[in-house]
């Protein structure tokens, strides 16, 4: 998204007027103030006011910058540690090597999984900056981590976007070099956002399901990303009078509900 000038009669009274128009928070915003306001002669002849460029943050962007630099540090961190390790890496004899006992392959701690996504989470909300802090919990295998904070909230995004790009990046640091059917996922929310989507998902699924059974023709969904897509999937596959199918491309994919009892042929006319 390009830059906007915003004017006002102080640098407050524009960003004001920026966050207003661009409908976010101003912590979302990226601002340059161009010019300062300036009172006129005796308050009333010259006055200028102040002028702003702004525009909406790519947090997603952020996020994965921040994600980035983190992995270069833990990187350059690891390198140091080789090049600092003592000659028992070089294999001489006198040094005993540890006793191992045959046993299945070690698999990565849980407590350090967690332990893991925590710390990425809480670094990368420090470098957005946002002030929160991370609450952690596992549901049916899964890591809940749950933003709190007085402007959690502004994570969520458009449609949940700002909280999904966290969840992804999450998935993908953790779960880099982890075979895939021992894979965790990793659920990121704040301000119960997730549970609120899904009652609302399940309430638009069980109505389109209604309207398809009671007219007997197709019900078609407005477009949704993905991960919406998938929860409506979900939900109706119970429904064993209706079957679902996805059409378009990209931003314009939607979910088309169909009726397993097909509309009765009108009797033509003699």
């Amino acid at each position: 998204m390009s830059h906007m000038e915003f004017t006002g009669k102080t640098v407050k009274d524009a960003i004001a007027k920026a966050c207003e128009e661009l409908e976010v928070d101003e912590a979302l915003l990226e601002i340059e103030v161009i010019e300062e306001s300036a009172r006129g002669f005796l308050g009333l002849v010259g006055h200028r006011n102040a002028r702003i460029r702004a525009r909406k943050r790519n947090i997603l962007q952020e996020v994965v910058v921040a994600e980035r630099q983190n992995s270069q540090s833990e990187s350059a961190i690891a390198r140091e540690s080789i090049d600092i390790q003592p000659s028992v890496q070089l294999g001489f004899d006198s040094v005993e090597k540890p006793h191992t006992e045959e046993g299945p392959p070690e698999t990565t701690d849980k407590s350090e999984i967690v332990s893991q996504a925590k710390k990425l989470l809480t670094g990368i909300l420090c470098r957005i900056p946002v002030e929160a802090d991370v609450e952690v919990s596992t549901i049916n295998g899964s890591i809940q981590l749950e933003i709190t904070g007085d402007k959690s909230g502004l994570l969520i995004g458009k449609r949940g976007q700002t909280l999904d790009a966290l969840q992804y990046i999450l998935n993908k640091s953790i779960n880099r070099e982890t075979p895939f059917d021992e894979k965790t996922e990793i659920i990121v929310d704040t301000e119960d956002y997730r549970r609120r989507k899904q009652e609302i998902l399940r309430d638009m699924a069980l109505r389109m399901s209604q309207k398809a059974k009671k007219s007997l023709k197709p019900a078609a969904f407005n477009p949704m990303p993905a991960n919406e897509r998938r929860i409506i999937h979900m939900i109706l596959s119970e429904d064993k009078e209706v079957y679902t199918k996805s059409y378009g491309e990209g931003a314009l994919r939607r979910i088309i509900v169909y009726p397993r009892k097909a509309m009765p042929n009108k009797r033509r006319r003699r």
